[in-house]
């Protein structure tokens, strides 16, 4: 990896941090909020698990990236 490599790297990693950061905080919001109020555990596990899966989606999206800039670095390095 060189230096360049990882600066391609460094935006995509700070964004997906950021974006879990925010979905965790505001489903822990909602689901606080919604237990004081009395909520079901069905309904409970329904708003945990969908963040869930949006941000094990995100971590597939963000690793496909990741992929997608080493590819590109190795077929830079065989056009010259």
């Amino acid at each position: 990896m060189n230096r360049e490599s990882g600066h391609k790297k460094l935006a995509p990693s700070v964004i997906v941090a950021l974006v879990i950061i925010f979905i965790m905080v505001q489903a822990g919001a909602v689901v606080f909020a919604l237990r004081q109020e009395g909520m079901g555990l069905l309904l409970t596990i329904l708003l945990i698990a969908i963040p869930f899966a949006v941000i094990c989606a995100l971590v597939v999206v963000y690793l496909e990236r990741i992929r997608e800039i080493d590819e590109e670095d190795r077929e830079d390095m065989f056009r010259y």
